[in-house]
């Protein structure tokens, strides 16, 4: 039996995260993102949501996920860094809410948060656990005001908990293997401090 942890898991990745530039950003997302879909984080680690550090999904020699934050069977949240030459050009962050939550809280359609959020991306996701609620939200951080446009959005515990809630509710996430103990303590801990 192969017992070798995956690197996603390590404490050297979480150590590598830490020197990115990025990382103060990456732990207010998350945190951010697990204050508003549950009322005790710290308690659902690991049976309600993992997160992995410097995953290899989708990586490419100009494109690497900072990290993955999943709840139940989904990924709901990451960033990802795009590079030239070795050199960091971007970062795109990417985010799953509750579409008829989002839509009631700003009330508009996703054609209207499309229009009213120009530097924004949303598209309806038919990732299956979603039940057809799911909106992947997403932005380039190069795309001057896209931020705020992001930033501006109800994206809080009025619309990312009802789709966590229903995450959950499909049972533990196949991604234990992955999650990093060391990143989701320090992301706890500075909640812990922020509260």
């Amino acid at each position: 039996m192969n017992m070798e942890i995956n690197p996603a898991a390590t404490r050297e990745n979480f150590e590598l995260l830490r020197t990115d530039p990025f990382f103060d950003v990456v732990v207010d997302l998350v945190a951010g993102y697990l204050a508003s879909a549950f009322d005790d984080p710290a308690s659902g680690e690991v049976d309600k949501w993992t997160i992995a550090c410097l995953p290899a999904t989708n990586k490419t020699d100009e494109r690497e996920r900072l990290f993955t934050l999943n709840i139940g069977p989904m990924e709901v949240l990451y960033v990802e860094r795009y590079t030239e030459n070795g050199e960091t050009v971007d970062f795109r962050t990417v985010l799953y809410t509750s579409l008829s939550a989002l839509q009631r809280a700003t009330g508009y359609s996703l054609d209207g948060l499309t229009l009213s959020n120009p530097l924004l991306r949303f598209k309806k996701t038919d990732l299956a656990p979603a039940d057809g609620d799911g909106v992947l939200i997403d932005f380039f951080l190069s795309e001057e005001g896209a931020d705020e446009q992001f930033f501006a959005l109800p994206l809080d515990e009025t619309t990312i908990r009802p789709l966590a809630e229903r995450l959950v509710g499909k049972g533990r996430g196949p991604y234990a293997q992955f999650h990093n103990r060391a990143f989701a303590q320090f992301v706890l801990d500075a909640m812990e401090e922020d509260a």
